[in-house]
């Protein structure tokens, strides 16, 4: 199967420190796929990058085989590629329908009106009845799932999601799995960036361990949870001895 995205040789520097040296990566259509990494290890800077915020120093980036690097945001987000950025970024004094209007009329151009979305109540169930409350007054959780809601109203085919479990309680973090889970299965392919690394492996496809801006190891998920060193590294623990029999 022919990538979706292909990252070549990707570099990304600020104030002249590289961020990102020759990473080189691809997602499949309908995968996940997660980039693992310590923090201040470039992976942020890899969906800026992608997404059209960042300009790369080097490298390339293709979408559907059409390369994208260096676009403004606004053309990515018109091929299908919208990024959900880290601390959710939500216009706190606009309502919640406004703040899924303002992505939606940046689709396909409509001003700022009511809609009806079945979706949103149906992924969404705690925003449905919260429509017309500013959105700076919703908890963290529910301001996670509007700047989920508010990328779909993009309408991506590549979401890019950056840390959605940040500064969730365990029991949110495990409705936005569930969520993230659901969006692939409706056809969305995701790049993932997470800290919950044991939780993102069992749920991607494909990851990539980056460290000071390389990727330094990659493979399936599985390979992933069994290497030694990912483990102890990134999980805190030892991996299991595949040598004892009982």
């Amino acid at each position: 199967m022919s990538a979706m995205l292909e990252v070549r040789g990707l570099s990304v520097s600020y104030g002249g420190l590289r961020a990102v040296d020759g990473v080189s990566l691809e997602v499949r259509p309908g995968e996940i796929v997660s980039i693992i990494g310590m923090n201040g290890a470039g992976k942020t800077s890899i969906l800026n990058a992608v997404s059209g915020i960042l300009a790369p120093e080097g490298g390339e980036i293709l979408f559907e085989g059409e390369s994208i690097g260096g676009l403004p945001a606004y053309a990515v987000v018109a091929r299908g590629i919208v990024q959900v950025p880290e601390g959710r970024l939500i216009f706190g004094t606009l309502s919640v329908e406004e703040n899924l209007s303002v992505a939606a009329h940046q689709r396909s151009g409509f001003m700022l009106r009511r809609r009806d979305r079945p979706d949103l109540r149906r992924l969404f169930p705690a925003l449905a009845d919260k429509l017309d409350r500013p959105a700076a007054g919703l908890s963290g959780g529910e301001a996670q799932m509007l700047a989920l809601a508010r990328g779909l109203e993009s309408g991506p085919r590549l979401l890019l999601l950056d840390e959605p479990s940040l500064g969730l309680s365990p029991k949110l973090s495990t409705e936005v799995f569930g969520l993230i889970r659901r969006l692939r299965e409706q056809g969305i392919t995701i790049l993932l960036v997470e800290q919950n690394v044991r939780r993102t492996l069992a749920l991607a496809d494909r990851a990539y361990v980056l460290e000071s801006g390389r990727i330094t190891l990659h493979g399936s998920a599985a390979e992933l949870m069994s290497d030694e060193r990912l483990v102890s590294n990134y999980m805190g623990v030892s991996a299991p001895d595949s040598s004892n029999s009982d």
